[in-house]
């Protein structure tokens, strides 16, 4: 399964979540009420998509988070591989080395098994002086045990004409034959094309036998965590169900959220203040009413001796109040009594208060007359 194929298989796993959640909130249509019957369709619609979406994906899961992981991490990653002796070593060599991504390809040398013990030392010691002669690239051969033994060979040997030799010499100089005979190489590729290089690798007559490097640490590392098999339909369940909850329960979680914060925000209208009588700015007072109401001082009153001491007095306090008598009443008639003395005549003074008094009635006639509305002047009648 190719990386396009799974992606779409993940989208189509979204939609399937989205459709549990935009049903969720139809909750105002279906009525609350019907929460199991949500939750039970949240558990269906997940189960049935990890079924038939995500547990495709799970067997091809490793590849695609490695050619994930190939894009963010930088190095080498080193492959391991088992050489098939049947073809030509030597140009396997050559077309791995030719594989975009590869930067070298090293090889120690071939692995030989006998099917048989030799009969004495003797003709195990001709086989291994035949073997070491027969080619300049044999190095040296070490005795693994269990009738193993491995040809080291130098670095510019050719491989196919070292396995020729072995065949020729183990055909010519004793009847003991050949089991098998294998040769293992390691493949330095680039990190980020490890995915493409072990394609094109597999395509020869090759095993890969391991791989080791950055790569491969941390896409194992994610595999870890990803679910698969039964336990990614289950996780896939349990997603609706909470899914299903969350489209559920949002309208009523928007509502609230929102209330909180018209009541953090909601500052009182002047109006408002003016209805509590309370002036701007004095909103904040410490102390309650009641407390501020027994400290205030208490009041003068004006009948009382401390009346005389207080500061507080207004107008028409009895500070400097005296008590009339008999004596002050006399005074008063004496003072009505006197008349004063004029020094004009009674002919100019006379004609003064005329004066006065034409005046005053002049005044108060214009007065009514405004008071009413009447004109000065009466108009004319039209003949």
């Amino acid at each position: 399964m190719d990386a396009l194929t799974i992606i779409i298989m993940v989208v189509l796993f979204v939609l399937a979540m989205l459709f549990v959640f935009s049903t969720a909130l139809l909750t105002p249509y279906i009525g609350k009420k019907n929460l199991i019957s949500v939750l039970l369709l949240g558990l269906i619609v997940g189960v049935a998509a990890g079924a038939f979406l995500l547990s495709p994906i799970s067997e091809d899961i490793p590849d695609f988070t490695r050619t994930l992981v190939e894009e963010s991490v930088d190095g080498n990653d080193n492959i391991e591989l088992d050489l098939s002796t049947n073809g030509n070593l030597t140009q396997i060599i050559q077309n791995i080395s030719s594989i975009e991504g590869v930067e070298k390809v090293d090889y120690n040398g071939i692995t030989v098994k006998i099917d048989e013990e030799f009969d004495s030392n003797t003709e195990k010691q001709l086989i291994m002086t035949a073997l070491n002669n027969s080619d300049p690239g044999v190095s040296d051969i070490k005795d693994k045990g269990n009738n193993t033994f491995f040809l080291e060979m130098t670095d510019n040997a050719d491989p196919q004409s070292v396995l020729d030799n072995i065949y020729k010499t183990f055909s010519r100089e004793t009847y003991t034959h050949l089991k098998y005979t294998s040769m293992q190489a390691n493949v330095t590729v680039k990190a980020k094309q490890v995915t493409r290089a072990l394609n094109q690798i597999s395509e020869n007559d090759v095993v890969v036998l391991n791989v080791t490097g950055p790569t491969e640490t941390q896409s194992a590392m994610i595999n870890k965590v990803i679910p698969t098999g039964n336990n990614l339909i289950i996780v896939s369940g349990i997603l609706g169900v909470i899914v299903a909850a969350a489209g559920f329960f949002v309208d009523s979680l928007i509502t609230f959220i929102g209330n909180l914060r018209k009541k953090r925000n909601k500052k009182p209208s002047r109006k408002e203040n003016i209805k509590r009588k309370v002036v701007p700015g004095t909103e904040k007072q410490k102390g309650s009413p009641r407390r501020n109401r027994r400290n205030k001082k208490k009041s003068i009153d004006i009948f009382d001796d401390s009346f005389d001491n207080s500061p507080k007095q207004n107008i028409g306090s009895n500070k400097h109040f005296k008590q009339l008598t008999v004596d002050d009443f006399q005074e008063e008639k004496t003072v009505k009594q006197e008349k004063p003395k004029k020094r004009f005549s009674f002919r100019r003074s006379s004609n003064k208060d005329e004066k006065q008094e034409q005046k005053t009635e002049s005044e108060k006639k214009t007065r009514n007359s405004q008071k009413r509305g009447t004109p000065r002047f009466r108009p004319k009648r039209r003949e």
